[in-house]
């Protein structure tokens, strides 16, 4: 028994010293660029014993050959920097990426100076009252004088404007001024309405996973859901009129299951047609005073029109933030 063990303990330390030595001399022969992907390869023969040698945790079998990382040994010992870190890896990825970006830069910078020396006519309007003026009439008469078919193309136009979250009471301004009150306000609140529509079935079908991804890193999202929970409508027009942005509004109620059709179609033509409302007021008062000071003529201040904006100002700044800022703090409250 005791050959037996002494034959045992010499065998171990001869595949340890094998090992180590194996280790050693594969390091050194390594060129000092090896790939940061390379490895040494030992037979498994050298260690056979694994289960009873104490081996670093970075061996790893894999078949009957060992792998064990270069890129963490060199010099003989173990490296303790990052690779991420390297200051020559860093110093070449800057140099790689820089002369792209200069590149992009520059390329923009001759974009924009030549389409503007291109169209400098045209931009020396902007600074010339006269000038401009007359360039908005030539424009809004020339959209006018397209009819019914001008107002379709715009109001399909309008349904992806809205679909795709953007400012909208310029664009219902400027419709209301080559179109007429009328025909700006049908145009407007029909093209709102339907991209309202386009974006909530998306956001609740071919888009659902991606909306809602994105709306689970948002923690104002978990109280918006919460709250529409309990209070489908009231909760569905708190968030139409709140400050949030359009395309959070749309596809943030198109996530939450208690908002069906009739109660998203509610909410949006509640908040949505007297804004309409008023933007087509303002378009067709503005271009009925531009083409009455074109003929000399003045007209008198509009004190009803001037007041609702001054209240819609104050409510988007102040009054809007202050209601969803409460709604919000209680159902925090609650929770």
């Amino acid at each position: 028994v005791a050959t037996a063990n002494n034959e045992t303990m010499t065998d171990r330390r001869a595949t340890k010293q094998q090992l180590l030595l194996l280790t050693i001399g594969s390091i050194l022969l390594c060129p000092a660029n090896a790939s940061l992907s390379s490895s040494i390869l030992l037979p498994k023969s050298a260690v056979r014993h694994n289960k009873k040698l104490n081996r670093p945790p970075s061996f790893l079998q894999k078949n009957d050959l060992v792998q064990f990382p270069i890129e963490k040994c060199r010099g003989g010992a173990l490296s303790k920097t990052n690779n991420n870190n390297d200051p020559e890896i860093s110093k070449s990825s800057r140099d790689n990426k820089n002369p792209v970006k200069s590149i992009i830069t520059i390329a923009s910078i001759l974009t924009i100076a030549t389409l503007s020396y291109q169209n400098r006519t045209t931009l020396q309007t902007f600074f010339n009252r006269e000038k401009f003026r007359t360039a908005i009439l030539q424009t809004l008469n020339n959209i006018a004088s397209k009819g019914h078919k001008g107002l379709f193309l715009y109001t399909i136009g309008f349904i992806f404007w809205e679909c795709c979250g953007l400012p909208t009471s310029v664009v219902e301004t400027a419709a209301a001024a080559a179109f007429g009150f009328k025909g700006g306000l049908i145009g407007s609140f029909v093209g709102k309405t339907c991209g309202s529509i386009l974006a909530f079935t998306l956001g609740r079908t071919l888009l659902s996973n991606v909306v809602g991804e994105k709306m689970e890193e948002n923690d104002v999202f978990g109280l918006v859901e919460r709250g529409v929970q309990r209070h489908p409508v009231k909760s569905s027009l708190i968030v139409r009129y709140s400050p949030f942005p359009q395309l959070i509004k749309n596809f943030a109620l198109s996530l939450t299951k208690p908002v069906t059709f009739p109660i998203f179609l509610l909410a949006i033509c509640i908040h949505g047609f007297p804004f309409s409302l008023l933007w087509a007021a303002l378009g067709n008062d503005s271009s009925m005073r531009l083409r009455a000071s074109e003929m000399g003529e003045s007209m008198a201040a509009n004190v009803v029109l001037n007041s609702l904006l001054v209240f819609v100002t104050v409510f988007g700044f102040v009054v809007s933030p202050a209601i969803t800022g409460w709604w919000l703090a209680d159902l925090r409250n609650e929770s």
